[in-house]
């Protein structure tokens, strides 16, 4: 401020001092332009900077921009990969989505088709273990068929007709539908018109042996009293104590499930029956109730 008052004050001095009106003016502008031409300087160093700020910010934010546009083309370049793909992924899915119903369907018919072949197989399986069983049980009956044929071929004419050979003993099986059945005393009176009497099963092995026979030669009916066959067996001396015909003592029966339960205190005679258990074959029958009846004798003393 001092400083500019002191040119105002030499202003005005100059002007006081010279009355003509040119000499007046010019200096005055001389003063005014040299003090206005460090003004101007001054703000057109000052719009410089800043056009070149200005300047700089533009390429700035240009090379922004561009950096920016480079972005933006790349990401819709891969948001259109992503898209495609992801379509794609999309066609596959529901590919593999079909796909895994139609193995979902066949899985399911496979299941069955293997719970029907497995029913299959048990039941062929069953089906040839019995039929094995049958094979095998063939098997023994042949075996044991071909053993009596081999004593029948060895012994021919040592036995009575109509009488088997078997273990080196006549047995003769009142299986005829013309022979009449008779009470016990009735078929034991037939055995001994042909010099033998009635069976003695003293052994496991000949029970078997005897009804295996009975079933061979196939007199296999339903079970009744009137089916049996006499054996020299009874109980009519004291009741519960079973004796042969030899006077032994009976040690092992072969008796039914229930048997002997003498009925009404008046079944004192045994009989063998051709059931399905060997094993459990006798029943207790009154004396007097009409059987059949087998006989048996000793090679040796045959005719």
């Amino acid at each position: 401020m001092d400083q500019e008052n002191g040119t105002y004050k030499r202003l005005e001095i100059q002007d006081n001092g010279d009355d003509h009106p040119l000499n007046s003016i010019t200096p005055r502008f001389t003063v005014i332009d040299k003090l206005g031409s460090k003004s101007y300087r001054l703000a057109a160093i000052g719009l410089g900077v800043l056009s070149a700020v200005f300047l700089l910010v533009v390429i700035g934010l240009s090379v922004h921009i561009n950096r920016v546009n480079n972005k933006h083309d790349i990401l819709s370049l891969n948001s259109s990969v992503i898209s495609s793909q992801l379509a794609q992924l999309q066609s596959e899915y529901k590919s593999l989505n079909e796909s895994r119903n139609e193995l979902k369907i066949q899985h399911t018919e496979d299941v069955k088709k293997i719970t029907s072949l497995q029913v299959n197989l048990s039941s062929e399986t069953r089906l040839k273990n019995e039929l094995r069983s049958q094979k095998q049980k063939l098997e023994d009956d042949k075996t044991k068929l071909q053993s009596q044929m081999s004593h029948l071929e060895d012994n021919c004419g040592k036995c009575l007709p109509n009488w088997v050979l078997i273990n080196s003993t006549c047995f003769y099986f009142a299986v005829s539908s013309t022979i009449p059945r008779r009470g016990w005393d009735g078929g034991r009176d037939d055995c001994k018109q042909n010099g033998a009497d009635l069976v003695v099963i003293d052994s496991k092995e000949k029970q078997e042996l005897i009804v295996g026979t009975l079933k061979a030669l196939r007199y296999k009916l339903p079970f009744s009293y009137k089916h049996g066959f006499w054996i020299g067996l009874k109980d009519d001396h004291t009741e519960g104590i079973w004796k042969w015909l030899n006077e032994t003592t009976l040690t092992e029966g072969y008796w039914m499930d229930g048997e002997p339960n003498d009925d009404k205190s008046i079944e004192d005679c045994a009989a063998v029956y051709p059931s399905d258990n060997p094993l459990k074959a006798w029943n207790d029958v009154p004396c007097s109730h009409p059987l059949k009846w087998i006989c048996e004798k000793q090679i040796d003393e045959t005719l």
